[in-house]
């Protein structure tokens, strides 16, 4: 199958001023928040939203990288942040897809370990093929596509763009 372009570089651009406003309107009352990148992309869209909403509102916020095995979640999960200042903060749980919420439960398993005072979730494309009882709080673009189908988002510098497989 032949990929199509579902979103450009414009696009993703929107779709993350969009999500920060989001972002911004669930968190207007804390003092600070913190952004949590799953690697690779959900890390760069992560720091893209944290850019945006420096622009917008003047909350401390800090970021997270989260680096884990997509295809094997279960104890490969790593938290690269003090897990001490985790404690009674918002966070918000940030990748570039979600197709099962697979990913998304592993880390949320972890993070909610250390009490945050709650937990949000942000995803560039949701696929709604959720096999774990996962909630999608801030969504760039739902796409109804069948299970074999594939969702590839590229940040770099060439192809930019969330592509359909």
């Amino acid at each position: 199958m032949k990929e199509k372009k579902i979103l450009d570089k414009e696009q993703i651009q929107e779709k993350i001023k969009r999500i920060s406003y989001e972002i911004y309107e669930e968190n207007f009352d804390d003092k600070s928040i913190l952004i949590c990148g799953i690697e690779k992309n959900g890390s760069i869209i992560a720091k893209r939203i944290i850019k945006e909403l420096e622009s917008i509102c003047d909350i401390n916020i800090e970021f997270i990288s989260i680096d884990l095995n997509k295809k094997k979640p279960l104890n490969t999960v790593e938290i690269k942040y003090s897990k001490s200042n985790i404690k009674n903060k918002s966070i918000v749980l940030i990748d570039d897809v979600s197709n099962t919420g697979k990913t998304l439960i592993y880390v949320i398993k972890e993070l909610v370990k250390f009490e945050p005072k709650k937990i949000n979730t942000a995803v560039l494309v949701n696929r709604d093929h959720t096999l774990f009882p996962i909630k999608i709080n801030f969504i760039g673009l739902s796409l109804s596509t069948s299970i074999k189908s594939h969702i590839e988002v590229k940040l770099g510098n060439k192809d930019i763009g969330a592509y359909l497989i």
